[in-house]
This record gives C-alpha cells, structure tokens and sequence, in this order.
C-alpha cells in the first residue's frame, strides 16, 4: 500500500475567459499530461458509497480522515480501466490504484466484489476488496467532465482544467456511448493545482498574476443532486 505524502490540492472556479488566460501562459512553461492525444481527453468516474453513505457524509461535514471509492477510465472505450480509493487524512494524502479489465468493471458494478480475487496478489485489491465488501458499496452517481492537464516533474506538480461537468445518478453503464447525463457546471471550469511539499517558483508567479480564491469542491457532492434534494 502506498505511503501518505503531504500533497497540497488547491480548487478554483474559473470563467471561460479566465481559464484560457491561466493556460496560455502555462502552454509556454509545462507540458501537456500523456494522456492527451490533442488538447483534452475525457474523464468518466463511477462513484460508490456504503450502504448508509459514509463518504457523502464525511466530506459535508468535512471530516478530515474520509475517502472516496471511484472506477476510472479515460473515454468509454478506453482499456485502462482503475478502481481507486483516494484517502483524505488532514494534509496527509494518499491513492490507492488498482488496473482491472473491463469484464471484472463490470461486475464490480453488479456487486460481485469476488473478482477482486484474481488480483489479491497484490494487497491493495485485498484492502479494496475489504472495505467495499464490509461497507455494502454500491454505485451511486457516473461523473464525466473534459481535461486539460499539465505536468512538471519536480515536486510531481500537476495543474488540471476541468470543463463540460455531467452526472448520472441512474444510468451507471461505465462503456456506453452517450450517458444520460445533467450538467453541473455549464460555463466555468476548475482549476486543481497539486504538488508535493511546495509548489514550484514559477508556477506559483504566474498562478499569482491572476486573482485566484481557493474553494471547497467535490464533484462526487455535486453530482449527486437528487440525492441532496432529499438528504
């Protein structure tokens, strides 16, 4: 299981106009994430939480040891396919990253938590299996927004872009084409800055030249709405 590290994540609500602003000058100084073939790639995610909803509890009343559970892949034909834990403890941050294939998504989705034992070679399948098994986890909401990212080795600093933000609270066909989805966020983008330790002089300069407030944002929150009409 991978060590927490002290990982600073700031969020900020951007305009259009705003976000190309912040990119333009960021296009001259870091490189574009692997994954992007042109400019952006799209995310999906598909959320699950405990049968009394542990994790949407944790981060409204902003509990500082909380996590979220999340199958990710990038596009829905996409052969990577990672069923993650991403742990929250005070500053203290890890991610647990597991790869399946896309018949053992499937079934995750069905419930059928068994399948996790053709990976139990590795104990983070057995530590995943465990808390999904014990908690009862089930789906709840597919989040799908597009990307853009930049990197910069040093301090593992990545800057991301996140746009077009849509959510299903019904329809949790993680490799269907067109999901019937409803927008979160139609006009504004958000911005992720995440380092190790510090961030780095010249990302921190140009970052600056903007005015930027950091704010508390959870797509997983967010794109439940139903859910939160009735909580």
């Amino acid at each position: 299981m991978k060590l927490d590290i002290k990982r600073e994540e700031n969020k900020y609500y951007l305009s259009k106009i705003d976000s190309l602003k912040v990119r333009n000058k960021l296009d001259n100084v870091l490189k574009k994430d692997a994954l992007a073939s042109g400019d952006s790639y799209k995310v999906r995610s598909l959320y699950f939480d405990s049968i009394n909803n542990i994790d949407y509890s944790d981060k409204l009343c902003g509990r500082e040891d909380r996590k979220k559970i999340r199958l990710r892949l990038y596009g829905s034909n996409s052969d990577i396919i990672k069923l993650e834990i991403k742990k929250k403890n005070c500053e203290f941050q890890n991610k647990i990253s597991l790869v399946i294939n896309k018949n053992d998504a499937l079934e995750i989705v069905k419930g059928n938590y068994k399948v996790l034992y053709n990976y139990f070679d590795n104990e983070d399948a057995i530590y995943i299996y465990n808390t999904m098994t014990l908690g009862c986890y089930r789906p709840k909401v597919m989040v799908e927004y597009d990307r853009i990212a930049y990197v910069f080795n040093e301090f593992n600093t990545r800057i991301t872009f996140d746009y077009n933000i849509k959510s299903s609270e019904s329809d949790f066909d993680l490799f269907k084409e067109n999901p019937n989805y409803i927008n979160i966020l139609n006009d504004s983008t958000i911005m992720e800055v995440k380092y190790n330790g510090n961030l780095v002089t010249f990302v921190s300069k140009i970052l600056s030249e903007f005015n930027l407030n950091s704010l508390s944002y959870s797509k997983y929150i967010e794109a439940r709405k139903v859910f939160n009409s009735f909580d």
